[in-house]
């Protein structure tokens, strides 16, 4: 899969290759913009095709539950993700 950086230093742009996934088309992620973006394993994303810039644009999903701060949730995501082999550990316990 070829990965290729365009753009200047601070605006970083990816030209990624389609690949077959079952019957679905998949693209992926390049792990510093995934990390950049605190995206991981799991998350769920937006994805949708704005008509009148010709672009597919994808963002997080806002699955925040009613009444639960985003700073909270991003907090929790944060310390989850931090934490993730330690707390998958203690499955086994």
């Amino acid at each position: 899969m070829g990965v290729e950086m365009l753009g200047s230093k601070d605006d970083k742009t990816y030209t990624r290759r389609i690949s077959q996934v079952g019957n679905s088309l998949s693209v992926s992620i390049p792990k510093d913009l995934a990390t950049m973006l605190n995206l991981n394993k799991g998350d769920e994303i937006e994805i949708y095709y704005d008509k009148e810039r010709g672009e597919i644009v994808m963002k997080r999903a806002n699955r925040i539950p009613k009444g639960v701060r985003p700073e909270v949730v991003m907090a929790m995501n944060r310390a989850i993700s931090k934490y993730d082999e330690a707390l998958r550990n203690l499955k086994y316990r």
